[in-house]
């Protein structure tokens, strides 16, 4: 009988034992989950207070919504311009609240992009944080109006110029003295024609600013396309005694449109060739980078100074003051647009005196031709 409550009372203790033992376990781990809780609001305090920081170095008006996401992309918190402008509420699930395919896309890119939502632009930037992402976005609706506007106002203004320029040209012809032709004639001539090219590009960039030129792509290969533009400008660069290099490894294609592609090089080469001093060195490079190609155009020139580097892509923005020269100021413009069409990008990297290099990429072709 004795043996008997012995042993019930030992599988008492057992049981309670095992209970302690359980429910210790589970206070341990309610405690981590306290702690796990505790950290992650302190992460994201001090994700809230780093931006709160940022936000001090930026003009007021700059940043609109700013969103904290955790690592399942929903909201762990949102500024009140996020909350009323994108109904982009702590607890939503972020492609919930805005359900853009841009939006997707740059959370699984982190960087910046343009997103298009409810009839208007956004610049988001994504960034990653140790519970998840950030998110900032910047309303650039009027920003895009304005450019949209200034482009037709340009294509306008172009478009009504080109008739009569091309009527003046012709009376010019028919009016022309004989020979030997006054050198004022020629200058008259000459900058005529000038401002024709100038109208043209004009045109033919606001149709590619606004999607109105379609691409005709085919593959080409990069040794033979890049030589054949180095054989249009050797009167140029023979003309200076400057020295091409070329460092173009055979069998890399690229899927392009030719003649736009085309513009993009040429008129990076053309820009080499123009600021460098006579006996310098161009080189031109290319190399696989995934599915892209990159073509470097580099000069031993004066360089370009820092200042205007962020600049140097905008249309009629001339450094020429720096680096002699003249020009229409769109070169480098209409680059920037040829190389985007294709989906690509174009950096410009210099050191004042130590010349610059400009840099782009066009699509690969993923299997030979």
């Amino acid at each position: 009988m004795m043996i008997g409550i012995t042993l019930l009372i030992g599988i008492l203790l057992l049981g309670a034992l095992a209970g302690l033992l359980v429910l210790h376990r589970r206070q341990r781990q309610l405690e981590e989950a306290v702690r796990e809780a505790q950290r992650t609001r302190r992460a994201l305090a001090a994700e809230r207070d780093r931006i709160a920081s940022w936000l001090e170095g930026l003009k007021p008006g700059g940043v609109e919504a700013l969103l904290l996401l955790d690592q399942d992309q929903r909201i762990l918190w949102a500024n009140r311009p996020a909350m009323e402008q994108l109904n982009a509420r702590p607890g939503r699930a972020l492609l919930e609240a805005i359900p853009s395919p841009d939006l997707e896309t740059l959370l699984n890119a982190t960087g910046t992009a343009e997103i298009r939502w409810r009839d208007r632009w956004w610049l988001g930037t994504s960034w990653a944080w140790s519970e998840g992402w950030g998110l900032a976005l910047i309303d650039i609706t009027r920003q895009r109006e304005a450019e949209r506007a200034r482009r037709e106002l340009t294509a306008n203004v172009a478009h009504d110029l080109r008739t009569p320029l091309a009527t003046i040209r012709l009376l010019l012809d028919e009016l022309k003295p004989a020979d030997p032709l006054p050198a004022s004639w020629e200058r008259l001539i000459g900058e005529l024609d000038r401002l024709i090219r100038l109208v043209n590009t004009l045109l033919d960039l606001a149709r590619l600013e606004a999607g109105e030129w379609p691409l005709a792509y085919e593959a080409l290969e990069i040794r033979p396309w890049v030589q054949s533009w180095i054989e249009r400008f050797a009167p140029l660069w023979q003309a200076k005694g400057l020295t091409i290099q070329l460092d173009l490894p055979e069998g890399l294609w690229v899927w392009a449109d030719p003649e736009w592609a085309g513009r993009a090089l040429g008129n990076l080469l053309d820009n080499a060739i123009r600021f460098t001093p006579p006996g310098g060195e161009v080189r031109v490079r290319a190399w696989s980078d995934g599915e892209w190609v990159a073509i470097e155009v580099s000069d031993t020139g004066p360089g370009i100074p820092p200042e205007d580097l962020p600049r140097i892509f905008e249309r009629f923005y001339r450094r020429d003051r720096h680096r002699g020269g003249g020009g229409s100021g769109l070169g480098l413009a209409i680059a920037r647009h040829a190389v985007e069409a294709h989906g690509g990008r174009i950096q410009a990297f210099s050191e004042p005196g130590r010349g610059a290099r400009l840099v782009f990429t066009l699509p690969a072709v993923s299997e030979g031709v």
